[in-house]
Order: C-alpha cells, then structure tokens, then sequence
C-alpha cells in the first residue's frame, strides 16, 4: 500500500537487495525449490541498474556502459528521499518485471481487473471481478468480437421462405429470429438462433456446478471456420449466443493467455463464483482451474474474497505463483519486496534513515493513480533522474557485500515428476 499523500515518513538512504539466480534457463521459470543458487548481497546507496551476465549480477550506474553481454534487467530509481523499480527501459520491449506473491508482505496480492498472473509458465488475466449483486452484473464473455446483426421486424416479411441450415424450416419463428452468425453465405446463410444455441450447448457441454461456475470458449462454424459471436443484436436489445447459467457474486473471470498456436483450442474464460467457495489453480483433479502443465504445482494457488476484495495467495509452488508490474513501484521502508526476470529473482528491502522524515507529494500522489496517464507521468519523472543525478567514476560501478556461488537446480521438464 502506498503512504498518503502528505503523510510524514522515514527518507530511504540505501536499499539491501538480495539478487538469486537459477543457472537454468528453462521457459524464464525459477525454481523456488533449488536449494543450489547463485546468491549475490548489494546495498544500493542510489540510482541504479541491475544487470545480469550469465549467472553473475552486477548493480551499474546509470550512465555507465553496460558490461559486454550484460543483459538489462531492471532500474533502482532515487527519487524525493525514496527508490522506485522500474523497467530497464521505458520501451514496451524492455523486459517485464513480475511481483513474487509469496514474498509480498501481508496476505496475498489484492487482485484488481486487467492483472496479468503468471503461474508457472501458464498466464491468466483477470477480466473481471464483481464483489456483490448490487445492479445485476453478470459475466461479460465476450474476447475480441463485435457481435452480429440478427433480422429485424422489417426484414421478416422478406425472409418469409428462407431455410434455417439446422431445422431447414422456412422463415423466423416467435421470439426466434434468423440470423447470420458467420462467414457462410447462400442457402446456408440464415439459422434459427434457438437452433444455433442448442447445436452449441451441446459442444460447449456447460456443466452445472454450484452458484454458476463455469468455462466459457468461442465455438467456430464447422463449415467457413469463422469464431462465432458471444452476442447478437436484435433491434436495440443485446442477447447472449449463448445460454450460461446465472453466476452468483462474488464472482471472477480469467482468460486463457495463449502463448503459441498450439494452446489456441484452451483460449476461453473461467467464470469462477467465490461464494462458498475458495478458488483453486493448480494441475490436481481437485482444483477449480486445472492446468496439464509440468510447470503447474498439483495446488499451486488460490484466489479468495475477503472484506470485499479478490486475493491472490501462492501454495509454496514449485515455480511460483507471479503478477506482472504495470508501473514503477515505491519500495517502502520497513517492507521488502521480490521481482523476478526470468532465472533471477530481486529481494528488495529499502533502509529508512531513521533520524530523518520527509515526504514524496508529488510521486506519492502518481503512485497512487491507475491511469495509463499517471503511469506515463510518474515514469517520465523517474526518467529525468537521470539528468540530475551522474554514477561515480568513469567505469562500471557495483555496490557487492557478500557472494554465494553454487550449483545448478533442474528445469521444468525434469520436474514433470516431482511436485511442491
């Protein structure tokens, strides 16, 4: 949690991070339960960045040049008498930066919509989540399509003696237009959407589970290949294509996040009810979203509702349970933090100065904001940091206190036996 605006604090002098790196590059997965890492101490008296070289990291100046096949992992930003994380480079291809759930302090990470989770080498984004009943919402399933026009009233007179491809009877029925839901055209254009929906409740095979619970995919048309819509548009009322059961709140959506074409026939949403229940992720039978991954833990994490909020809590897995950062991050004294890049997780623990108090307005105040126009503001201030503040020396400088070098953990693979 961010301090209030305006509220006294202690200025940050340094910041302790712990740097630990798996000598296997596997899928940029990190094996929590290695015993054997490369371990590297550092206390950061100021801005810099974190480079890694093979297994070797090194904290360099911001102006220094990069050392030879060093690879940019992330920035420490000092800033108003406080340090902030962020990406290595302002570009959208710089590498992304992923919060460590079990290493956040409190309980959990408080879930919040458009949150990328990483679980093992499998990622969810969260589309939706709804607290409480108030207004009636219900899931929205739809993933990147627009919907289709169905026939209005003025059109009937004219589609009178058109076949419907499924029941091939003429014209639309009561309360059951014909529609162009895909790409197919001729006499086998038009279907009754009743008879579309039942051909479609029978593939999608809804299963009734408790309080509404289900998985939602994109179905396409078995002739033109088309991706059916999610809804259709009858005059001015919106219908879904589908008939899904009633959801009760609290409730979460999760999308599929498909890395590769092959994962193209997962693509879909998991609409989970929370009411009675904890959610379970994990590759045992016993868990709510069941993921046939070597990287997935058999109970690998949950998601819970608690006084009003989604939370996120890792089950000590394997290769662990990750959300992804969307904006620099103020490093609080008193509470440390863990960033994982590929094979390296970064411990984070910032040093307040304990004699003297200050306060960061105006980043405190960006901090705060979701907008993507806070997060290019508070971004560009730590981007002028720069200017104002040069690296000691004229060559590469690291700040090291303590190195603990040792041998290799196994790779996913090698764990499709083995489980947390």
């Amino acid at each position: 949690a961010m301090t209030a605006l305006g509220a006294a604090r202690p200025a940050t002098t340094s910041v302790q991070v712990v740097s630990q790196t798996w000598s296997r590059d596997s899928h940029d997965l990190f094996d929590f339960e290695a015993h054997n890492l490369h371990s590297q101490t550092f206390s950061v008296p100021r801005s810099m960045v974190c480079v890694r070289n093979g297994t070797e990291v090194q904290m360099c100046g911001e102006r220094d040049p990069l050392p030879a096949g060093g690879d940019a992992l992330l920035r420490l930003v000092q800033r108003e008498g406080s340090f902030w994380v962020d990406k290595a480079a302002p570009s959208n291809s710089s590498r992304k930066l992923w919060l460590v759930v079990r290493d956040l302090a409190g309980v959990g990470h408080k879930l919040a919509e458009g949150d990328v989770m990483k679980l093992g080498r499998f990622k969810f984004r969260v589309r939706q989540l709804v607290a409480s009943a108030c207004g009636g919402q219900q899931p929205e399933l739809r993933l990147d399509d627009s919907g289709v026009m169905c026939a209005g009233e003025k059109e009937a007179k004219d589609l009178s003696a058109t076949l419907c491809r499924i029941c091939l009877l003429e014209g639309p029925g009561e309360d059951d237009p014909l529609i162009t839901p895909c790409q197919c055209k001729g006499t086998i254009e038009y279907v009754h959407l009743g008879c579309l929906r039942h051909w479609i409740r029978g593939r999608l095979n809804l299963s009734d589970q408790p309080n509404g619970s289900y998985f939602y995919r994109p179905l396409a048309c078995e002739l033109c290949k088309a991706v059916y819509p999610t809804y259709i548009h009858n005059g001015q009322e919106r219908q879904p294509l589908v008939e899904v059961p009633w959801t009760q709140p609290p409730f979460v959506v999760l999308e599929n996040m498909v890395r590769d074409a092959q994962q193209h026939a997962t693509r879909g949403l998991h609409v989970i009810s929370l009411a009675e229940k904890v959610l379970k992720l994990g590759r045992g039978h016993e868990s709510d979203v069941r993921i046939a991954d070597v990287s997935i833990s058999r109970l690998h994490a949950t998601i819970f509702f608690r006084r009003g909020n989604f939370v996120l809590e890792d089950n000590n897995s394997k290769f662990g349970t990750l959300v992804a950062m969307k904006k620099p991050r103020l490093l609080e004294p008193g509470t440390g933090i863990s960033i994982q890049m590929g094979r390296t997780v970064l411990h984070f623990a910032a040093q307040p100065d304990p004699g003297n108090a200050g306060t960061a307005p105006s980043l405190q105040q960006l901090a705060g904001g979701g907008s993507a126009q806070d997060e290019r503001a508070l971004r560009l201030s730590l981007l002028n940091r720069g200017s104002s503040t040069g690296s000691v020396g004229g060559g590469t400088e690291t700040w090291r206190t303590s190195t603990n070098t040792a041998a290799t953990g196994h790779s996913a693979e090698d764990a499709a036996g083995r489980d947390s």
